[in-house]
């Protein structure tokens, strides 16, 4: 089904937790990306890398986001999503963070996110 998703998609959003087994995943997803380019999608296109589930108090993510800031450049995106209860809480209730909790961190930053995928779109 990726596959799938990715030669009908034009612009593809990576989300990158900010652990170390995520940044090394991201191998084989960028050797699928480049295989659906060569063969089925030449105009897929990565509109950018989203840093999630960021822990600001640790040394090891602070550490995995300056990893993918020099891996991917500018293509990461400056909005980052910090781990937060209430981003954890909002699907349990089934509710967007937005309406769960409008007015918490992680709805802030996910608003942050739509408006720069707009300037990038």
């Amino acid at each position: 089904m990726t596959v799938n998703a990715l030669v009908a998609a034009t612009h593809l959003l990576i989300p990158i937790q900010s652990s170390y087994f995520a940044l090394e995943g991201t191998d084989d997803l960028l050797e699928t990306i480049e295989r659906v380019r060569m063969r089925a999608n030449p105009d897929l296109r990565v509109l950018g890398v989203l840093i999630t589930m960021h822990d600001r108090r640790t040394a090891l993510a602070r550490d995995i986001r300056a990893q993918i800031d020099k891996v991917f450049g500018k293509q990461v995106f400056k909005t980052v999503i910090t781990k937060s209860v209430r981003l954890e809480e909002s699907p349990a209730y089934k509710e967007s963070i937005f309406k769960f909790a409008p007015d918490s961190s992680g709805a802030t930053e996910y608003y942050r996110l739509c408006e720069e995928v707009m300037d990038r779109v």
